[in-house]
């Protein structure tokens, strides 16, 4: 489902925030996360960024390299 700005119809690219990214206005709460909602992607968050960072410290140990978790690119998860 494509969830849209009720006043400039573009795509709602952050539903956390209370006001439009593109136009300003203000987004109705059913289209925004839950606390529920976000709490639980926060988590999930957390998990992923977790099992990155173990796998860069397993890495920096197999090779010898240092890596720097902060400008490991994320798409080599």
């Amino acid at each position: 489902m494509k969830y849209l700005c009720p006043n400039c119809r573009r795509v709602l690219y952050n539903r956390r925030l209370k006001n439009c990214g593109f136009c300003g206005a203000a987004i109705p709460e059913e289209l925004r996360f839950t606390p529920q909602e976000i709490a639980v992607l926060d988590r999930e968050r957390a998990v992923i960024e977790e099992f990155r960072q173990r796998r860069v410290i397993a890495e920096e140990a197999a090779d010898g390299e240092f890596h720097d978790p902060k400008i490991t690119p994320l798409f080599n998860l």
